[in-house]
Order: C-alpha cells, then structure tokens, then sequence
C-alpha cells in the first residue's frame, strides 16, 4: 500500500513538471539585414556622384526577438532592433542602441496583443505592404517620409492594442505618452489602423497624429515647407497623417494602390500633402523579381513626382543581389533631394537655390539577412 502510494505521488510530480514544461517554452531569436551597394545621382546638388552607401533596399539592422509560451495561447512577447550604417560600423541613432524598436508585451489568441515601449505606428504595420519601397527602398518613398511608410518614425513611451483577426479584419490603436524632450523622440501620439487579408486582396487604413514633431524638410525631402519658413530644422505643432491601400494577387502579377495625406501645422502655418501611388510587382521566374511604380505628392505650389524600376534575383532564400532606377521630378521651390541622399540644397525665401529640377539615382547592391 505504501508502495503504491509513493508510486502514485511519484507520478503526480512527475505530471505537473511534465504540464509545467509543456507551456513554459521560450525562445529567443537573432535576426537581421545587410544591405550594401554603390548609387550614381545625377544631380547631388547640382553634380553628378558616384556614392558608395549602404541601407537602401531595407535598413541595416539586427535585433533580438523573444517569446515565452504562458499556456492557454497566452505568451511574453519582446522585440529589441538595433540600426548600424555597414560602412562604418557606428549606429543609426548615436548614443541610442536599440534605435528602431524595443517593447515588452503580452499576446493572447483570444483577446490580441498589448506591447509597450519603442514601436512603430499603424502606417508600418498596414500601409508599407502596398509601396513600392517596400521593393525599392529609400529612393522610392514618399517625400521626407512624412507619411511614415519607411519607417523612419520610431514612437517612444508608446503602449500599443493589435486585435486578434476576425474573418479576415483585425485593427489595433496607439498612444504615446509625450517624451521629456523633442530630442530624445516625439511629443504625444495617437494613432489608429485597421486591415485586412482575404486570400489574393488585402486592404489598410491608418491614421497618425504627432504633436511637437522635429523636422527637417530641406535634407528630408528637398523643401522647407512653408515659404516663409528657413532651411533650419524646425519643430511642428502637429503633424497627421492618413491613409489608406489596397492589392490585388493575380498570377505573378501584384497590383497595389495607396493614399497618403500629410498635414502640417507648423506655428501659423498650415498645409496638406496628398501623395497617390499606383505600382506592379512581377514575379518573372521563382527567383526573379520586377518592380514598376510611380507617385504624385503636392505641397501648395510644390509638386513632386517619382517613378521608380527594380530589378531582384534571388541568389538564395536569404541572399539577392538588386538594380534600380529611380527618377525624381519636382517644380514650385521645391529640391530634387531623395530620401537619405545626404544632400542639403540651400534655399532662400522658401525657394530652393540651385540647378535642375530633377534627379535620378541607379543602384547596384547586394542584401542577405540572418
């Protein structure tokens, strides 16, 4: 009897480490993105240039991301990305390790997922699927990236709701608590998103407010917004931005639309950005990737246009080397200055001061990921 009795107990323990063990699993995944090549701009501030730079398919990155099985489809949930520029090896962001993302959350199938921290807003998690730099990279997005689609905004002191999806929808919203300086990130943020993935058509909407955002236009995107406004980096009261997208799967092809409107507030001035964008994604053979695309923006008299052509082959599931053309057309004040280029054109009375009103930036890169 006693025998059977420390059998029995013996069994007990052994099942509740066996359920224990069963649900409390964890894992911890490296990962990132290496991306390196050589761009020719034909006008970098009024010359032509050969640049060797890095980052341009798709930042460089590389980050840790964990999670912790809690039972009941419950699970610790966490997320930390660094940003380095290859060439030099120093970070994106000086003095800022884990630049682009660092949160901490709790996800469950039931009820969605909490995080707070260091995170992205909705035009990240449900608009960039639609551009084409998404493909294409920094040449190709939208002016100074005021519509966040690159994900150049990194939200700090955010806490963030993502629903579980339901038939196809899910949504989720974000607020930001205000930083304690405008250096260190952004003032308050409230944002929302909705999306949806049925089969061969997905659709988003976005929408993000930011209060006491710093800017730069004039090296962001070639104008100084308003032409009253300096050259100088400025701070604006808000900046909001909606948007909206679509694609349709056929074949090889992938047909995608997007909208995005952009308005500043900047003291007493006031204006909006509307950008279309129409693009095709052609998968040529398993291993070949084509990509065409173009965009109108507007800002008051200033009207910006870009049309864009790459060309991917895949090497591996994790390697490809690319080429790409981008085009860069602009008119009203405005500079032809592409995302990230480096450039900083000098303007007088909101005018841009020197030649051509167009640029074209040709790439030949390499990316693998890890």
């Amino acid at each position: 009897m006693k025998k059977r009795w420390i059998c029995s107990a013996a069994a007990v323990a052994i099942s509740a480490m066996a359920a224990q063990c069963a649900y409390a699993q964890s894992s911890v995944t490296l990962y990132g993105i290496i991306d390196a090549g050589i761009t020719y701009f034909s006008n970098l501030n009024g010359h032509g240039t050969f640049v060797a730079n890095d980052g341009s398919i798709q930042s460089n990155r590389w980050g840790f991301l964990g999670s912790e099985d809690l039972g009941g489809g419950a699970k610790a949930i966490f997320q930390l990305e660094n940003g380095f520029n290859l060439y030099n090896g120093t970070m994106v962001q000086s003095g800022v390790l884990f630049s682009r993302q660092a949160w901490v959350g709790l996800t469950d199938t039931t009820h969605g997922t909490l995080t707070l921290g260091k995170q992205y807003d909705f035009f990240w998690d449900n608009l960039t699927q639609f551009a084409m730099g998404q493909y294409a990279g920094q040449y190709s997005w939208h002016p100074g990236d005021f519509d966040h689609l690159a994900g150049t905004l990194h939200i700090n002191n955010a806490v963030k709701y993502k629903s579980p999806t339901y038939y196809g929808f899910s949504f989720g919203a974000l607020y930001a608590f205000p930083s304690q300086a405008v250096s260190a990130g952004t003032g308050r943020v409230i944002a929302f998103g909705a999306r949806y993935d049925g089969g061969p058509f997905q659709a988003g909407v976005a929408y993000t407010d930011t209060h006491d955002l710093g800017l730069n236009g004039p090296s962001q995107a070639g104008t100084t917004l308003f032409p009253n406004l300096s050259g100088a980096p400025v701070v604006a009261t808000s900046v909001s931005t909606i948007g909206a997208g679509a694609s349709y799967r056929y074949g090889r092809s992938l047909t995608r639309l997007l909208f995005t409107d952009t308005h500043f507030r900047i003291a007493k001035d006031n204006g909006s950005m509307p950008t279309y964008e129409v693009n095709e994604v052609f998968q040529l053979t398993p291993a070949t990737t084509l990509m065409g695309g173009y965009w109108y923006s507007k800002l008051g008299e200033q009207k910006f246009q870009n049309g864009t052509l790459l060309l991917d082959y895949a090497l591996s599931k994790r390697t490809d080397v690319y080429t790409s053309a981008t085009y860069l057309r602009v008119s009203g004040g405005a500079a032809p200055v592409f995302l990230g280029s480096g450039s900083a054109p000098v303007f007088s009375n909101g005018a841009y001061v020197g030649s051509g009103e167009s640029s074209t930036a040709i790439r030949i890169g390499m990316r693998t990921r890890f």
